[in-house]
């Protein structure tokens, strides 16, 4: 049992190691999924929150941001900054961009430093 930990403790490493060697600006979701240290499961959900935010915001709904993290602490458990690392990562993969878009503008004139690359209107 002992030997078959640390073969698994290894082949993590090995693995973190690569992750690391992942160009974020090409496969940012990619390296998303490494950073978080998701599964297939982990990130299908964080894609079903999204889909339910687009075919909120195609109704006419306004984006809540208290709800859409929400969403993403309920589900994911991932917090406001941690949330920021996953809109990053899906809007510079050209994914959701609709709702990256509508939820950093939700924050008016001051959203974080990090989202000004994605502010859709002059402010």
């Amino acid at each position: 049992m002992a030997e078959m930990a640390e073969i698994i403790e290894k082949l993590a490493y090995h693995v973190s190691l690569l992750g690391e060697t992942i160009d974020y600006e090409k496969h940012p979701v990619e390296a998303l999924i490494l950073s978080k240290n998701w599964g297939r499961a982990d990130i299908d959900k964080a894609h079903d929150i999204f889909e339910h935010w687009e075919k909120r915001l195609e109704k006419g709904e306004q984006m809540s941001t208290s709800e859409f993290e929400s969403d993403f602490d309920r589900e994911l458990g991932i917090s406001y900054q941690g949330l920021k690392s996953i809109i990053l990562a899906f809007y510079r993969n050209h994914q959701w961009t609709n709702v990256c878009e509508a939820y950093v503008d939700a924050f008016g004139t001051s959203p974080s430093l990090e989202y000004h690359s994605i502010m859709r209107r002059e402010r």
